[in-house]
């Protein structure tokens, strides 16, 4: 026998409608769960930045061939170099950066940490082991901007040097495969993120640290040397 509801009072929802609502919810909660668990590396990371570190040191991988081309000492002509061949070359350690020579902010500090980075290298007898290589995402660096950029920067040719990716397709694989990522931002100048980059003597980006760490760079870099 059915149940009447007055007409002034409440109804009551089927038992069917609260299952299905019941298994719905459960169903939203799985994915976000999942979505999390994928933004989050396993809920390891949270931050974008800290999962491409984390990304890098799980599984070390190989920078693409781009073409690079590099200020010469005492005037002389700018020299084009491919960057596996210029990191394998000598079979030293690098330490790669990533910045723009107009930047007025997380680059300036960077650049000021690889100068002090390259003291301490030379001061302890490591050239032969480290090397040190910044490289520009913008595009208006031109090979007069980085020669001035690393006179300013009192580089050390024979250790650290300064490069441009002229090629546009190029220079986007080399960004997209650090996970490198630039974003336009007032005044001509952009966001992006900073890093030291350790690649080691097979050429393979295997560790990432932090810009405000330089001696955690040097010490992974020397463990990489071993």
């Amino acid at each position: 026998m059915g149940t009447m509801t007055s007409p002034g009072s409440p109804s009551r929802p089927a038992e069917g409608d609260l299952r299905r609502t019941a298994l719905l919810l459960a169903a939203m909660a799985a994915l976000a769960g999942a979505a999390l668990w994928q933004a989050t590396m396993g809920f390891r990371v949270v931050a974008t930045e800290e999962g491409r570190r984390l990304a890098i040191a799980d599984a070390p991988r190989a920078l693409p061939p781009a073409r690079l081309l590099l200020p010469a000492a005492g005037g002389a002509p700018p020299r084009a170099a491919a960057l596996p061949d210029l990191l394998a070359r000598d079979g030293r350690v690098a330490i790669v950066t990533f910045f723009y020579t107009r930047c007025t902010s997380v680059c300036s500090v960077q650049g000021t940490e690889l100068q002090q980075m390259q003291g301490e290298i030379l001061a302890r007898g490591l050239q032969d082991k480290l090397r040190l290589l910044a490289i520009s995402f913008d595009a208006r660096d031109t090979v007069a901007d980085l020669a001035a950029y690393a006179q300013r920067m009192r580089a050390d040719p024979a250790l650290w040097q300064v490069a441009a990716v002229p090629d546009a397709a190029q220079r986007q694989a080399l960004l997209e495969q650090a996970g490198i990522i630039v974003l336009p931002a007032p005044l001509g100048e952009f966001q992006h993120n900073a890093a030291f980059h350790i690649i080691g003597r097979d050429g393979r980006l295997s560790r990432i640290v932090d810009y405000e760490q330089p001696q955690a760079a040097l010490h992974a870099a020397l463990e990489a040397a071993r």
